[in-house]
């Protein structure tokens, strides 16, 4: 037992000697050592890591809409909140993404098209209205924001295609939702981005995010009550309550349910707007409107008062001749993408976004 004991420690004593005459000159120490030696990056790597920590980017260029040429000059945040400017046959709206949604405010060109964008493009010109996707063609955070971006380049193998931009050479990184187009030489700048609906933009850098993000609360600011011609509501019946003989108006009442998957593929709160006119003798007497939150259960009730002069005069007359008098109402009802109650949650998104959150 002592002898088994001895050759034992004996043993270990080599095993430990052997390790320690390794770590000398011509030992394999220097080879490891060199294994662990951490290669450098790749360019995708390097090239991402100094898009992603761009604060915004500005594109200018084109994109087809419905068959029809759109110009287009945006501002992209790091995490693709935007401001900027879309313009159709001389026409120009003004153009807002925040939390993945993108709202216009232009008239009915916008609204418009050989295939008929809206039913009603009064309901939604003139006004802050969400961009149908069949408008764009493409997402703003998904094909143009820096952090996107720096996903889609980071995902690029390193020996990818490479063509010119101008006459400069690109790698030409070919992503889900677009083509990007970054030097090949560093400092890998950013110079063409190509997209669904025909898109094509070049790329500027820009280094003060301030004046975008002062824009951006501004807008976003103005967003209380923008409609969204997604949404599309089952309705009942239309009635009148407190009319005959009431000079002072005439109410309209309206039941209106959600269906499921009707409210433009979004979960977020929506209201109900009544937009009703009472007609008589073939002329308008007047019209109303009235705005209240869909109920989880996807059902409301829409009321509005007509108070109008035409309806008072007319009233006034009819209960002075004697006589048959009949008037009618029609309504039609519209979805608000953005209740009022919604755009406090809005800029805390921009602030949390300024303030690198």
């Amino acid at each position: 037992m002592v002898a088994g004991l001895a050759v034992t420690l004996l043993v270990g004593t080599l095993i430990v000697l052997g390790v320690v005459a390794g770590d000398g000159p011509g030992g394999a120490t220097a080879d490891s050592r060199a294994s662990r030696t951490p290669s450098a990056p790749s360019w995708p790597t390097r090239a991402a890591d100094r898009l992603g920590s761009l604060p915004a980017l500005r594109y200018t260029g084109t994109f087809t809409s419905n068959g029809r040429p759109v110009r287009a000059v945006l501002s992209v945040t790091r995490s693709g909140s935007a401001v900027g400017t879309l313009t159709l046959n001389g026409e120009r709206a003004l153009l807002v993404t925040v939390d993945g949604d993108t709202y216009l405010r232009g008239g009915p060109a916008f609204w418009t098209g050989p295939g008929g964008a809206v039913a009603r493009p009064e309901d939604f010109a003139g006004r802050w209205s969400k961009a149908p996707v069949t408008l764009l063609g493409f997402d703003p955070r998904e094909l143009l924001s820096p952090s996107a971006i720096a996903q889609a380049v980071r995902d690029a193998p390193a020996a990818g295609s490479t063509g010119y931009v101008g006459d400069r050479l690109v790698h030409q990184v070919r992503a889900r939702q677009g083509v990007y187009s970054v030097t090949l030489a560093e400092p890998y700048e950013l110079l063409q981005v190509e997209g669904a609906s025909d898109a094509r933009f070049t790329v500027t850098e820009i280094t003060d995010v301030a004046p975008v993000l002062t824009e951006l609360r501004r807008r976003v600011t103005a967003l209380g009550g923008a409609r969204d011609p997604g949404i599309r509501f089952d309705h009942g019946e239309l009635t009148f309550v407190n009319c005959n003989e009431n000079v002072s108006g005439c109410t309209l009442r309206l039941p209106v349910s959600l269906p499921a998957g009707s409210a433009g593929g979004s979960a977020k709160p929506v209201r109900a707007v009544l937009v009703a006119t009472i007609s008589a003798e073939g002329r308008t007497l007047g019209s109303c409107t009235g705005a209240r939150p869909v109920a989880a259960t996807g059902r409301t009730v829409l009321s509005c008062t007509v108070t109008s002069q035409g309806w008072r005069e007319w009233m006034s007359r009819a209960r002075e001749t004697p006589g048959r008098h009949e008037y009618t109402a029609q309504a039609r009802v519209i979805g608000e993408a953005v209740p009022p109650e919604r755009v406090q949650e809005l800029l805390a998104l921009v602030e949390r976004e300024a303030s690198g959150g």
